[in-house]
């Protein structure tokens, strides 16, 4: 799942300040594209946009692949797939 591109302040901030406006961040993203699923995905296709509740969010794998930052969560944690 891609993440949203989060503007970076010129201003450097601390690990937990950093931590704590990335949380905030994440309550604004409300339709992440779908990059690849699992064999046992049902329903859910690369390209889908998804909701998924930032609670779950915060409690995601992060990977970093080519360079961008991705997330990996679980099925059960989508909410709402579009189309």
């Amino acid at each position: 799942m891609s993440l949203p591109e989060i503007k970076k302040s010129t201003i450097e901030v601390d690990e937990k300040l950093q931590k704590e406006l990335m949380e905030k961040e994440m309550k604004k993203w409300s339709n992440l594209t779908v990059l690849a699923v699992g064999d046992e995905v049902v329903g859910i296709e690369p390209g889908n946009g998804v909701y998924v509740n930032p609670i779950f969010l915060q409690n995601a794998e992060r990977i970093e692949i080519d360079g961008a930052d991705r997330l990996i969560v679980r099925q059960s944690d989508i909410s709402i797939v579009w189309k």
